[in-house]
């Protein structure tokens, strides 16, 4: 299966305004039009203000998929250009229900491996003015996922991205969603979750936290 990356992204912190106060965040993200590196940690021009809950090798690029824009303008009859959600990687067609922890992908020069699903968090809400915004994605489980960098190389908007392993354990990235909000007792689900080698090192420990004594 191969998936066509719309829309490369970049940003660096700023302080910007929203209707609850001063935001400082990197989550305003501008296209690039040409081919830009990626490091084991980012993309080149691309940074995190928050770098105790964002970036780092396991969250080194966030993807989000470019089919979900269409359901949030209905949602909310507004419009919303790529990258409202804060992604560096805006991909037509690729689904959290589709797609596992520990899939390799290749995209451009770069071998991508995803580490765990992506956590809405309150800046979503106030970049947009939408309060309960973070709760729907959650319910929805349009959350995008993080992918860490197996292969640096350069990467270009018009890329495609392909499947070039998938994990043996097959656990998909709505599966770890639905444990982390929903299925949030079933030992045994928790417990398929946190054997997985390249779950992100964060979700494993705060995940582990629920394991009955």
């Amino acid at each position: 299966m191969k998936y066509k990356l719309l829309s490369l992204n970049v940003g660096r912190p700023e302080v910007y305004q929203t209707d609850k106060g001063e935001l400082n965040s990197a989550y305003r993200k501008t296209p690039v039009n040409e081919p830009t590196f990626l490091t084991k940690t980012n993309f080149q021009g691309d940074e995190q203000a928050d770098k105790k809950n964002h970036g780092g090798q396991d969250k080194a690029v966030c993807l989000y998929p470019a089919q979900h824009y269409r359901h949030w303008e209905k949602e909310y009859g507004q419009s919303f250009s790529f990258p409202s959600f804060g992604e560096n990687l805006t991909v037509e067609g690729i689904e959290e229900e589709d797609v596992c922890i520990g899939d390799i992908f290749q995209l451009g020069e770069a071998l991508l491996q995803i580490s765990e699903p992506r956590k809405p968090c309150y800046i979503i809400a106030r970049t947009h003015g939408i309060d309960d915004f973070p709760a729907r994605v959650t319910k929805e489980g349009y959350t995008g996922f993080y992918l860490r960098v197996v292969r640096e190389g350069y990467v270009a908007p018009g890329d495609e991205m392909h499947l070039v392993e998938r994990h043996p354990a097959e656990v998909t990235v709505a599966e770890v969603n639905e444990i982390r909000y929903h299925d949030r007792k079933n030992q045994a689900r928790l417990e398929k979750v946190l054997a997985l080698e390249p779950l992100a090192s964060s979700l494993r420990q705060s995940l582990s936290k629920r394991l009955e004594p």
